[in-house]
């Protein structure tokens, strides 16, 4: 219900725009998160950090290839020596917060545990993702955002009770 008050709020509602091409970027990079999720569980139970930090550097030639194509050389090269402080401190958590610690923990959980088990707590990435940003960048917290979060984490609490409620077992009727 909160993913899908986002996504009413950002056609409807007139809080953003949904372009075909944003669209179908979003559908491949689903398709992406499932393909390795199901690799990484193929991995078995390995160790989660260097499985990372082996299985990244294969990003590197596609986005340098990517951001050749669309920014060009100029660009790329004007840009790394003027980066920012706050653009590298973004890189860095990329590269440490997200990359090694998410996907490393990530990956470890999806070794030990049912995909079905965890999955469903990838539905508070946007969730951390509008607090941190509000934390650290100031942007709005609006109220449609704060509901969706709330319907977010409501329909978590709700899964993770019911998959430990165990279910009555039915009588048997002699036959």
């Amino acid at each position: 219900a909160g993913v899908a008050l986002i996504g009413w709020h950002g056609i409807a509602g007139g809080g953003g725009s949904i372009t075909a091409l944003g669209l179908v970027l979003v559908m491949c990079a689903s398709a992406s998160w499932a393909g390795a999720n199901i690799v990484a569980r193929g991995a078995g139970r390995i160790n989660a950090l260097a499985f990372m930090v082996w299985s990244s550097p294969f990003a590197v030639p596609p986005l340098a290839l990517l951001a050749l194509t669309f920014d060009g050389w100029p660009a790329i090269a004007h840009s790394i020596p003027n980066a920012s402080l706050m653009a590298w401190s973004t890189v860095l958590w990329q590269a440490i917060g997200n990359t090694l610690f998410g996907y490393g923990v990530w990956n470890w959980l999806l070794a030990r545990h049912p995909a079905s088990t965890i999955t469903p707590t990838a539905l508070l990435v946007p969730v951390f993702g509008m607090s941190a940003s509000a934390w650290m960048l100031g942007e709005p917290l609006d109220a449609w955002k704060l509901g969706a979060a709330a319907l977010v984490m409501g329909g978590l609490v709700l899964n993770l009770l019911a998959s430990r409620t165990p279910l009555p077992l039915a009588k048997r009727q002699p036959a």
